[in-house]
């Protein structure tokens, strides 16, 4: 089955598409139901979702749904989810939220689980820098690796990781990550750590890559230029930008004429020297709220 958008081969041996859809924030069973039709009918098939989203069972009954109605099956979908390390029992809880994520979307398994944030997560405790974190995340990783040796993961990765993050992870981890999932736009573009996975054959998935509308990015001069050069929007300039580059991407909306949109990406092709005008807007400057780097 060709996927449009293209896909990247991952170091698992896997294909993981290139354009996925994006579920944060994106609540109720209506609301899911209205954005995976959309998705898959537009051309998505990466649905990407977290234990922490709270979504994951409204979007498995959307897919039993909406799967036969656009003629796919499981096979030609990929799905993510992700775990956050936890202060406590983070072993058993590990393996609980996965065997909860693959009863909610109603699978045998999940093409990609990550490690979502290399901190532990517990709302009235601090999450960067608690001593523990190594800990907390090893553990979590170490249960990844089991569940995908049991068959119900296919394919481990992580999120938010900085470089020293995953040098340490090479001291006991059996598999390597597949993925490595940052925030990722033309005032963050995260040179250093994208030429690092890129050596370890860690494939670089960007999310937030329309820096949550932030105007400084959407009315930049250089953006909304190029924009009136393709003819195209500045949102598709932003998206185009990250996947001309081979990097992955997760746009989101509940709205379906903005779910095509998006996925129009694949008509927007920008030049070596417009890539180039692009990363030298670059500002080190984040618009989500996760960051990893000061996570000890």
């Amino acid at each position: 089955m060709t996927i449009v958008g293209g896909t990247h081969k991952l170091n698992t041996g896997y294909e993981i598409p290139l354009i996925g859809f994006g579920t944060f924030q994106i609540k109720g069973q209506e609301a899911i139901n209205v954005s995976i039709d959309a998705a898959l009918g537009a051309g998505y098939r990466l649905i990407d979702t977290a234990k922490v989203y709270g979504n994951e069972k409204e979007i498995g009954n959307a897919l039993q749904e909406y799967l036969p109605k656009r003629n796919l099956k499981r096979a030609d979908l990929f799905i993510t989810s992700k775990v956050l390390p936890i202060i406590g029992d983070n072993i058993k809880a590990t393996r609980e939220a996965v065997e909860e994520s693959l009863k909610f979307l109603q699978t045998d398994y999940i093409d990609l689980v990550l490690v979502h944030y290399p901190g532990n997560f517990k709302p009235e405790a601090p999450k960067d820098d608690n001593p523990n974190n190594p800990t907390y995340r090893k553990d979590t990783f170490q249960v990844l690796e089991k569940l995908q040796a049991e068959g119900k993961i296919r394919s481990i990765g992580i999120s938010n990781y900085e470089i020293r993050h995953i040098d340490e992870l090479k001291k006991y981890a059996k598999i390597q990550p597949a993925v490595n999932q940052c925030e990722f736009h033309p005032h963050f573009t995260r040179n250093e750590l994208r030429e690092y996975c890129k050596k370890e054959n860690i494939f670089f998935q960007a999310f937030t890559s329309l820096g949550r509308n932030d105007p400084s990015l959407i009315n930049d001069p250089v953006v909304v230029s190029l924009a009136e050069k393709h003819k195209t929007s500045v949102y598709l300039v932003l998206l185009a930008y990250a996947l001309v580059q081979n990097i992955g991407i997760l746009p989101k909306s509940v709205t379906p004429a903005r779910i095509q949109e998006n996925f129009g990406v694949i008509n927007v092709t920008l030049t070596k020297e417009e890539v180039e005008q692009l990363t030298g807007l670059n500002r080190n400057k984040n618009h989500s709220l996760v960051q990893g780097w000061t996570v000890t």
